[in-house]
């Protein structure tokens, strides 16, 4: 999501390696691509009068730390650019409002939407008066800002946002061009948030239809269709019509294969859902296929320490216990209930079977945590306070192993940790 800035002139050595640089990174090759930039870093740092182009390349160094997910030296990099174009450039300028964005996206990546929120609007503000109403930046940053809306839960406001793009879109060009079919994707994701999903396939239809037009008229990007067609899969998939479900993610794949190509983080994203209708319908073989046709291109393109293949092979050790896993997610599930019914006994007796179930079958999984979490927020109402600590910890301990202490579900549950501790403390004097 990043933007190499190149300048038309005479290259010097910190230019001749910065085109090196971006040359590794479009072939994937982040290890010398980041390399490479540090040593033009190096160069640049000991040159007078070079901020901005110290500030591009260490932009340049941050895209390679996303990539990896290494997200905490990531914003620490951009923390430095902001700091360089404020002095330099301005608050008003794009390139100023490009870092609040990219920052924005390393929030949102580690789950911290608030900030992500924060960094989108002040992004905003400046393209506000810096750029044309029909700049497509401003539908990104508009589309972005919605998307941390609904994920915190603030559904009214981010379909009111997403009202507002589309209204303008439509004055601006008429229903017939692929911003508007984006614009009805996002207000569709956000009904099928609220469970309405069959107001959700009626507007993914209506850009379905309209996708055909444009296609027929000729340059089309297809896929704008193949992202239209994957979010009705998932509405497919959350009414349990798996069947057309499966058929319509084999057409997205369909496209992003002719089009983007296997080794491409999206295609990954199909493949793993595919699996899992797969897995619905009781098709495991095909399942574990997909899925592994998933970890093989993330393995590639993010490598093994990436968070998002970390996850996957979790899920693929899961897969040959699946009747295990159903037994302990249903134990989970019906414990849910009773919590929210008020019988935190019984809930607690049912998270506590869900859990041996868990472990008894899996070295790992995902859904461990979770449950210690359940366990310990209960554990903490009841005034139990060293339980609700001790099961705390367990669910910490999972999180920092297998996730890492960057990740924002480690953090939450660091700080909600801290929290018990200090009730304890004050419990205890």
């Amino acid at each position: 999501f990043f933007c190499g800035v190149m300048v038309g002139h005479s290259i010097d050595p910190a230019e001749e390696l910065v085109i090196k640089a971006n040359a590794f990174f479009e072939k994937r090759d982040l290890k010398n691509a980041k390399e490479t930039w540090e040593r033009a870093l190096e160069i640049q740092m000991g040159e007078v009068g070079n901020d901005i182009a110290v500030s591009d390349t260490l932009d340049s160094i941050a895209r390679v730390l996303f990539f990896e997910g290494n997200y905490s030296e990531c914003l620490e990099k951009l923390n430095v650019v902001l700091g360089i174009r404020l002095e330099k450039l301005g608050e008003k300028h794009v390139e100023t409002a490009q870092t609040y964005k990219y920052i924005g996206h390393v929030f949102q990546e580690v789950g911290d939407d608030k900030r992500a929120e924060e960094m989108y609007r002040k992004a905003l503000d400046i393209k506000l008066e810096v750029l044309t109403e029909d700049d497509s930046e401003l539908k990104e940053l508009y589309d972005m800002i919605a998307l941390t809306l609904k994920r915190q839960g603030k559904l009214s406001e981010a379909t009111k946002m997403n009202k507002l793009v589309l209204a303008k879109l439509l004055q601006m060009h008429g229903e017939d061009h692929p911003n508007v079919v984006m614009s009805y994707n996002a207000i569709a994701g956000l009904l099928i948030g609220q469970n309405r999903l069959d107001d959700a396939i009626q507007m993914l239809d209506r850009a379905i239809e309209i996708c055909n037009r444009l296609q027929r008229l000729g340059d089309f990007d297809m896929n704008t269709l193949a992202g239209t067609l994957y979010n009705k899969a998932m509405a497919l998939r959350q009414q349990g019509n798996f069947e057309d479900s499966a058929d319509l993610f084999t057409k997205v794949l369909t496209i992003q294969l002719d089009t983007v190509g296997e080794m491409d983080l999206n295609t990954a994203d199909t493949y793993q859902d595919l699996s899992g209708v797969y897995a619905e319908q009781g098709r495991l073989e095909d399942g574990v296929n997909a899925l592994n046709k998933a970890l093989e291109i993330r393995r590639k393109m993010l490598g093994d320490d990436h968070p998002k293949t970390k996850r996957l092979v979790q899920w693929l050790s899961i897969t040959p216990n699946i009747e295990a896993n159903n037994k302990a997610q249903a134990l989970n599930d019906q414990g849910v209930a009773l919590a929210a019914e008020g019988d935190s006994e019984k809930a607690i007796q049912l998270f506590q079977e869900a859990l041996h179930t868990f472990q008894e079958a899996f070295s790992d999984h995902p859904k461990i945590p979770a449950v210690y979490e359940s366990i310990s927020a209960l554990k903490a109402d009841q005034g139990l306070l060293e339980d609700a600590v001790a099961a705390s910890a367990e669910a910490l301990k999972y999180r920092r192993r297998t996730l890492g202490d960057d990740h924002a579900d480690t953090k939450r549950r660091m700080e909600a940790h801290r929290s018990l501790l200090k009730r304890l403390l004050e419990n205890r004097s």
